[in-house]
């Protein structure tokens, strides 16, 4: 096996914005919001009640009762969802699958499934530890790749990644570097996450994370990079990629969507001002990739519409891009789609697949007046046009983690 170019073939998505990859392309072009009022649990007395949960969405629409599919936590479920929709997408059946051998998967996780141990919990008080509910399987981190391997058959090599935010990048680098070393020539990769349970959104509120405005409606709280900007809105869902090297794709008649050209990851040291994890996270990955600030066409941000760090984010594409800083298109998923912690990159990573196949770039939402200390070349109201050659997405996590992946037009 020879080593070469890594090109996504596949992709799938659940997010608030849409589920599907369709549906969720039009979202962020029309800046249609996925943000809403709570509805999976009476939030009355909760000081945060708004978040970005994804609507109408049923697992068994997709998946026969057998397949069990709805005793997995909710972000399980949405991940088996984008999987399935990423394997269809590259034109991938399990019976093709299982004559491929071993392949392996790598899966983005932030925490265990809130939902199944608030549920837990209620139960053991509520019947006695006795009659505990079947909740310890479903709510690892490694439960997403569980399933998965549970109910499409196949065999997987499995490995979770659990770096906060940014584990989805992550994985993504990973996944990557298995198949530019030769080990692999096809790997399944993706994120997961559902965090609107009552005990994060009172934990998020309680250390001052998300937005506790009610001066705007619900549809319009995420603003990354707006004066008005209040604090992060958090939400839920899951995206899945398919990751093959270009010689196995075209071989097998699939479509190349995407090259994954390098990254980097770091943390910012407590001495270090906010974000410069993230300056540096964007210096290596380009650095990793054989590129120079003046090769980027687009910077998918992470801008999650806090106040301190959308600004910080700015400064640190000022260092790192210089003079094209205010030259690079910018924008975030996040004013549609809120903050889906690990799920939130592989967000961004569908995304630039549409934008290298649509010549367009997705508006911010919600950016209707660019604060000053964010002075970038934002993208605002309407999708602009654009032949993007080469982006990067940034991410970054609540430990102070940040990761930059550099990807290419194929």
């Amino acid at each position: 096996m020879l080593p070469g170019k890594v090109v996504v073939t596949g992709q799938g998505i659940v997010a608030p914005g849409g589920i599907g990859v369709d549906a969720y392309w039009d979202a962020l072009l029309t800046c249609r919001s996925g943000i809403g009022p709570i509805t999976r649990f009476d939030c009355t007395d909760f000081p945060v009640r708004v978040a970005g949960e994804v609507r109408n969405f049923d697992v068994n629409d997709y998946f026969c009762r057998e397949c069990r599919a709805h005793r997995c936590s909710l972000q399980t479920q949405m991940g088996l969802v984008a999987c399935k929709e990423a394997l269809a997408d590259a034109d991938l059946d399990t019976q093709e699958l299982k004559q491929m051998g071993d392949i392996p998967l790598f899966v983005g996780i932030s925490s265990s499934s809130t939902h199944i141990v608030e549920h837990g919990m209620e139960v053991v008080a509520r019947r006695g530890p006795h009659r505990t509910p079947l909740t310890i399987r479903a709510y690892p981190p490694a439960a997403v790749a569980g399933a998965i391997t549970d109910v499409f058959g196949f065999s997987t090599s499995c490995t979770t990644i659990s770096s906060c935010c940014p584990s989805g990048l992550d994985a993504v680098m990973e996944a990557a570097h298995l198949i530019r070393d030769g080990k692999a020539d096809l790997v399944l990769v993706g994120a997961a996450d559902s965090y609107v349970s009552p005990m994060t959104v009172a934990g998020f509120a309680a250390i001052g994370i998300n937005s506790r405005s009610e001066a705007l409606p619900p549809e319009e709280l995420s603003r990354p990079f707006d004066k008005q900007r209040t604090g992060a809105v958090f939400s839920e869902g899951a995206g899945f990629l398919v990751l093959e090297r270009m010689e196995h794709a075209l071989a097998r008649g699939a479509r190349p969507r995407m090259e994954i050209l390098g990254g980097a990851r770091f943390t910012d040291a407590r001495e270090d001002e906010e974000l410069a994890g993230m300056g540096r996270s964007m210096q290596h990955a380009l650095s990793n990739s054989g590129l120079r600030p003046g090769d980027v066409d687009y910077i998918c941000a992470d801008a999650a519409s806090q106040p301190t760090l959308d600004a910080s984010e700015a400064r640190m594409i000022h260092r790192v891009f210089q003079r094209y800083a205010k030259q690079i298109p910018v924008s975030s998923v996040r004013g549609v789609n809120g903050h889906a912690l690990a799920a939130a990159s592989m967000m961004q990573l569908v995304a630039l697949v549409r934008i290298f196949e649509t010549d367009r770039i997705f508006p911010t939402a919600n950016l209707t007046d660019p604060d000053p200390a964010c002075d970038l070349c934002h993208v605002q109201s309407q999708p602009r046009r654009a032949h993007v050659n080469v982006a990067i997405a940034n991410s970054r996590g609540m430990a102070k983690e940040n990761s930059t992946l550099v990807v290419r037009r194929v």
